[in-house]
């Protein structure tokens, strides 16, 4: 039987792919040979167990992967996060493991701990921007995913949801409703393939979580505890799941419309019945600037990253009731300028006009501005520094010029925002 499945089972994986198209609605879906074997097995298993035999009886055949999915072998949000590559996910997870701080490797650790035990669990990696929590989020699910285990990663914006592999946004991912009340639960109900995937996790990944209001995750609470069949299910928060949020509540805490600080403060998870049941995870180091400094460079960086920790704490300069001045160190300024706005794109990208065309200059320069009219001020003087012709694109107004950089920004159905970097060398109409 081995010769005949090797010279065969592609031929029998074709309307398995084409199924898989179809019921996902992605014309263009691609399952690596790996995964289609695997999934051709389990229809092949499915149809010998309905007579009472098994690929077992044929000791030369291969046997499934996760053969106890095949009561969901029709479940494409299950397929969708099965399929991938398992040897290339194990080298990443390995790569990326040996470049963990102990602190990190120790976070890793007590979360993996958690998923083994499967009993359930709450945690909250807390760290300011650039201590590695994304690079966190990419171990856990490398390694998880490599053994065929679940990870479903969500988080409450689009664009941070986009660094995330496999990425959803939260409320599209698990269903929560808007507008969310004290009594929400989620759009999820018993039997759906979202039930059953919620089932099959081995763990749910919540990033930039102090941005959602506290409901959003009781919501998730009483849906979890209702869907998963496991008996305990009821008794535990999030169903008995391994839940871990990230974020930092120095950062933009939940929008109240006309709420005061004390409705903004008690509308954070940390305000939340499940706080209780929280083990908070804490990165402390800065890895975003250690990786771009030289020794030599060490305590400036140090005192730097420090000084920004400072502003975050509120406790920058002299004490204050929650107004105060912050005195921006003189190297960070520019002092003497006649025209504003030459000074510091000079400052930010000297000799623009013989490096536009090198991708590498603006890797490592950006400008930030707090409204859109500033970015458009800055973008069109940037653009009236390089040479070449306008060009004007319509019917959505895009000015440029040949050799130039241009993100794109576009909205795709399920509102995550998507960039796409293009080099403009050639237009045709």
């Amino acid at each position: 039987p081995e010769e005949v499945w090797e010279k065969t089972w592609h031929w029998l994986s074709d309307d398995i792919v084409y199924s898989h198209r179809r019921s996902s609605n992605t014309p263009g879906l691609h399952i690596d040979d790996s995964n289609l074997m695997n999934l051709v097995l389990l229809e092949v298993e499915k149809l010998l167990q309905a007579n009472q035999r098994s690929l077992k009886d044929y000791p030369s055949m291969p046997y499934p992967e996760n053969a106890n999915l095949l009561t969901h072998a029709d479940n494409n949000l299950i397929l969708f996060e099965l399929n991938f590559n398992n040897e290339e996910l194990r080298s990443k997870f390995l790569n990326l493991f040996s470049q963990m701080t102990d602190q990190q490797a120790k976070i890793y650790n007590q979360i993996i701990q958690a998923v083994n035990k499967n009993e359930g669990g709450m945690f909250l990696l807390y760290g300011y921007g650039g201590t590695g929590k994304t690079f966190i989020w990419k171990t856990l699910a490398a390694s998880l995913r490599a053994d065929n285990k679940i990870v479903i990663m969500v988080a409450s914006s689009g664009i941070a949801s986009l660094l995330l592999p496999g990425g959803k946004t939260a409320h599209s991912k698990l269903k929560i409703l808007v507008p969310i009340f004290e009594d929400s639960t989620c759009n999820i109900h018993q039997g759906t393939q979202l039930a059953e995937l919620l089932n099959e996790a081995s763990l749910i990944i919540w990033d930039e979580a102090p941005t959602a209001h506290k409901f959003c995750f009781e919501a998730l609470d009483r849906s979890l505890r209702d869907v998963i069949k496991a008996k305990s299910s009821p008794d535990k928060i999030f169903g008995g799941k391994v839940m871990v949020f990230g974020g930092d509540f120095r950062q933009i805490l939940p929008v109240i419309p006309r709420g005061s600080c004390s409705d903004i403060v008690n509308s954070t998870i940390n305000s939340s019945y499940l706080w209780n049941h929280c083990h908070v995870l804490t990165l402390s180091k800065n890895m975003c600037l250690e990786a771009n400094t030289d020794a030599t460079d060490t305590e400036e960086t140090t005192v730097f990253a420090k000084w920004i920790l400072n502003i975050g704490d509120g406790i920058a300069g002299q004490q204050n009731d929650g107004y105060g001045s912050i005195e921006i160190p003189k190297d960070l300024l520019i002092t003497e300028y006649d025209d504003p706005l030459y000074a510091i794109v000079n400052s930010t990208f000297p000799n623009l006009s013989h490096h536009h065309t090198n991708p590498e200059y603006f890797q490592t320069r950006a400008i930030l501005a707090s409204t859109n009219e500033t970015v458009q001020e800055v973008n069109d003087y940037i653009l009236s520094l390089i040479p070449g012709d306008y060009n004007i694109l319509d019917p959505i107004l895009i000015i440029y010029k040949f050799g130039l950089y241009v993100i794109l920004i576009k909205h795709s159905a399920e509102l995550l925002i998507k960039s796409i970097k293009y080099f403009i060398s050639i237009l045709i109409f």
